[in-house]
């Protein structure tokens, strides 16, 4: 058992924060959803952390990781999948270690109650703010297939226009660096 530190709001609003024995960070959303609670924060309590799926040891996703488990999680929803279905094709189609053992946990994690939304916010270091916004509101509006494709073409166009950029700088000092012809 592991012990989580937590911040939580009641149906009321009012926010609640304490500590709490759980096996993983689902059981402890999990938990505190049972009591009627809102997760917004729970993470291991203390300074060390266990290195593991979602520690600092693992490389983080890259933006192109990120766009190629989008599209196709994105593909598999779309395809009528059920969620915990389509991470787990997708797990077993990642070619790169650290992407199948993200997506093993925020697996774990909704196999254990949480939201997907929730799985992500657990891995601040992998997913961006607005792309855990934006599955919350997938997940809200209940097309959460159509979100994460429109996610998976933003993510691409954002890197295609990040390499447009440098680019663009790189090319004129690539020509101040050559020697002339003459």
């Amino acid at each position: 058992m592991n012990r989580y530190r937590y911040e939580a709001a009641d149906a009321l609003g009012k926010i609640e924060s304490g500590h709490l024995e759980a096996d993983s960070q689902g059981a402890a959303f999990a938990s505190l959803r049972s009591r009627g609670l809102t997760a917004l924060l729970v993470q291991l309590d203390g300074n060390g952390g266990d290195g593991g799926a979602g520690g600092l040891l693992r490389p983080r996703l890259s933006d192109n990781d990120l766009a190629w488990a989008t599209r196709q999680l994105a593909s598999l929803l779309g395809a009528s999948l059920p969620l915990e279905a389509a991470l787990s094709a997708t797990v077993e189609q990642a070619e790169r270690k650290h992407i199948a053992q993200t997506l093993s946990a925020v697996r774990a994690d909704v196999r254990s109650g949480m939201r997907l939304a929730e799985a992500l916010a657990a891995r601040p270091r992998d997913f961006p703010e607005i792309y855990r916004a934006l599955i919350a509101a997938g997940e809200e509006s209940g097309d959460l297939a159509q979100v994460m494709e429109r996610l998976a073409d933003y993510i691409e166009e954002r890197n295609g226009l990040r390499g447009k950029i440098l680019t663009a700088f790189i090319y004129p000092g690539w020509w101040g660096w050559c020697p002339s012809a003459s």
